[in-house]
């Protein structure tokens, strides 16, 4: 009979003690470390995502209204700041989003890539926010790394990035998140409860402070309960309560900054109409965040054909119908799904156009915090499709890893276009104008865009578009109207700025069209009527007090024309024809040294200006510098500027020469 082995001499006791020793690393120290790798890996994907867009410049749309034009991000006292937490900008209460800009420009003035390369940042860092929130709740590595990746990447997120108008939603989102991070801590913790729990609510706070669409906070912590599967208990709506109490006072403060600037509609649309519009909006947000083509940065309500929609949007409740039965048939048992699903819905609940609010039916901004539901069920399914559940995808595991490498590196590539097609307002709006050719706005804004380099050949037909599409759109009036003044088209401007008040009595910039309009006619005291209602209408409006200082310099007011282009430089520092226009109105007043220090300006943004060479060479010649003013003078003739010759004979004899 054969000797059984030794069994004490198969294995060394050195060995076998280094093994049991290493089990506990290959437990843990892995999946932390493979954490880590995953919050290096988000940020280094949102960085290549959204780079492009730290070279973007600043749009007219809401960027003017928000940034470029706002005065009070400008004012840095503690009136000013007080104002920030106590006003609407542009309908909306977000005094945090305000104040991010008011400290943007502080430290920088205008420079875009200061708001931008903040915006790509709070961004990075509400993913990693997601990040680590999806890993506390699932301990899951592959789906805390598909949602972190597929947040931080994904083209419907472009706008609220790129756009730096868009600031308040990842703002919002970054606080939102952490405020979930608190609840979690809160709702695992033994220890300090209290603690976390007003952290969630100082979070949730600055959240709501960000952007008022926060209020769906206490419903997601309802929903981590669920998921964490907490007794369902009387107090787990009790704890609630502050939380329910703050969404009622923000939603009512929301409801009261949208309707001061006229964004909740007064429509014709029927309540039918309306379940068709968020049936059709609830289907389409899924389906552009599987395949985000075709994106716009405004999509305009579907038209009706003889009373009646296009046959897919009556289809749509039908589809949604059967979607939420297969949810609530094969899915409710599990948790992932429900929670995901039930995410996504209490987040794009309030902007599905139930309650008509501005003039697009659907948004890609809407899309920021309600994605993180989708994105948390498609990472649900990856993680049981690699541990082989269900069992026919077995044979798939090995390539299913690259097919994602692939779609990553795919919607990356169209995060990075995305972000080109916010390069500027033209790109922006000729996209748009691409994409949404029925859209009236898209052209209006494309021609003033024209209008503003002086191609009014270009813009014409864009204006005549734009009416043609919506004859009851006011804006392309007042732009044409405004094109036909400069080419001295009286009777015409003025027809069609009658017809852009008559449709729309409360934009600024019609009247002060028409002001201008009245002035080139020589109807002063018309002119002067039309400047009064516009700087009432629209009081941060550049152009507008640079136009009011040329009515008050005509009528002789010099101190009121030296105050509007002063507020018109405030408005817009670069602005360099209201430096020169103050400067002349200086040296009407006969406060010359004020006025070489506007002509200084001038030359430092401009040295190629002919004419302020010449009026700062009249001004040192008021003050007997005679031979600054003769090097002035010569400077503007070298320009090819026609300076009288006389003019330059008795410089040049007072100045010795």
């Amino acid at each position: 009979m054969a000797k059984k082995p030794n069994k004490k001499t198969q294995t060394p006791p050195a060995q076998a003690k280094n093994k049991t020793r290493a089990a506990p690393a290959k437990k843990n120290i892995p999946a932390n470390w493979l954490l880590i790798i995953i919050l290096v890996a988000v940020a280094a994907a949102g960085f290549i995502a959204f780079y492009p867009c730290l070279h973007n410049g600043l749009t007219t749309w809401d960027d003017e209204g928000y940034i470029t034009n706002n005065f009070d991000i400008r004012d840095w006292s503690l009136h000013g700041l007080k104002y920030l937490f106590s006003s609407y900008a542009m309908g909306n209460y977000h005094p945090i989003t305000m104040l991010s800009y008011a400290i943007e420009y502080h430290f920088n003035a205008l420079n875009p890539y200061i708001f931008h390369r903040d915006s790509v940042l709070l961004h990075i860092l509400t993913s990693l926010a997601v990040t680590i929130f999806t890993w506390l709740l699932t301990r899951n590595l592959n789906i805390t790394a598909f949602c972190g990746i597929l947040f931080v990447i994904h083209p419907m997120h472009v706008e609220s990035v790129a756009w730096a108008s868009g600031r308040k939603d990842v703002l919002f989102g970054l606080f939102y998140f952490l405020a979930l991070i608190a609840w979690y801590y809160y709702c695992s913790a033994k220890k300090n409860k209290g603690a976390y729990y007003a952290l969630c609510i100082l979070l949730f706070l600055l959240s709501l402070l960000s952007k008022g669409v926060a209020v769906t906070l206490p419903v997601s912590c309802l929903l981590v309960d669920y998921y964490l599967k907490r007794p369902l208990k009387l107090n787990l709506l009790l704890e609630k309560i502050p939380m329910f109490l703050l969404s009622f006072a923000f939603g009512v403060i929301s409801i009261k900054a949208q309707d001061s600037a006229g964004a909740i509609q007064k429509t014709p649309y029927s309540i039918f109409d309306r379940l068709l519009y968020a049936s059709h909006n609830f289907l389409a947000y899924i389906w552009k965040s599987i395949l985000p083509v075709n994106l716009s940065n405004f999509y305009i309500y579907p038209a009706k054909t003889n009373g009646s929609f296009p046959i897919d949007w009556y289809i749509a409740p039908v589809v949604l119908i059967a979607l939420l039965y297969v949810v609530y048939r094969f899915a409710r048992k599990n948790r992932a799904i429900i929670f995901g699903f039930l995410f996504f819905a209490s987040a794009i609940f309030l902007v599905l156009q139930l309650l008509p609010v501005g003039d697009a039916i659907i948004a890609e901004r809407y899309s920021y915090l309600s994605y993180f539901g989708l994105f948390f069920i498609g990472g649900s399914v990856y993680a049981n499709v690699m541990k082989g559940v269900p069992s026919w995808v077995k044979p798939f595991k090995t390539i299913i890893p690259f097919i994602l490498i692939v779609y990553g590196i795919y919607l990356t590539v169209l995060s990075r276009e995305r972000c080109l097609v916010w390069k500027d307002t033209l790109t922006l709006w000729m996209d748009e104008m691409e994409k949404q050719p029925l859209d009236p706005q898209s052209y209006n804004n494309v021609a003033s865009e024209y209008k503003a380099q002086g191609k009014y050949d270009e813009a014409l037909p864009l204006l005549n578009k734009s009416i043609a599409l919506n004859p009851n759109f006011a804006n392309p009036y007042s732009s044409r109207g405004e094109i036909y003044t400069m080419q001295k088209k009286y009777p015409l401007a003025l027809a069609d700025l009658n017809k852009a008040i008559s449709l729309n009595p409360n934009r600024g910039r019609s009247y002060l069209g028409r002001a201008i309009l009245y002035g080139s006619m020589g109807k002063i005291d018309s002119a002067g009527a039309d400047f009064k209602k516009a700087v009432q209408m629209e009081p941060y409006l550049p152009e507008l007090y640079y136009n009011l200082g040329i009515y008050e310099d005509l009528v002789g007011n010099y101190d009121s024309a030296v105050a509007s282009y002063s507020k018109a430089i405030i408005l817009q520092p670069t602005m360099i024809d209201a430096y020169f226009n103050r400067g002349l109105a200086y040296l009407k007043h006969n406060d010359i040294d004020a006025g070489i220090k506007d002509f200084d300006v001038v030359l430092q943004i401009n040295p190629q200006s002919a004419p302020a060479y010449l009026d700062r060479s009249a001004a040192w010649n008021s003050k007997k510098e005679y031979k600054k003013a003769l090097d002035d003078a010569l400077m503007a003739q070298q320009l090819g500027y026609n300076v009288d010759t006389n003019y330059i004979k008795g410089l040049q004899q007072l100045a010795g020469q």
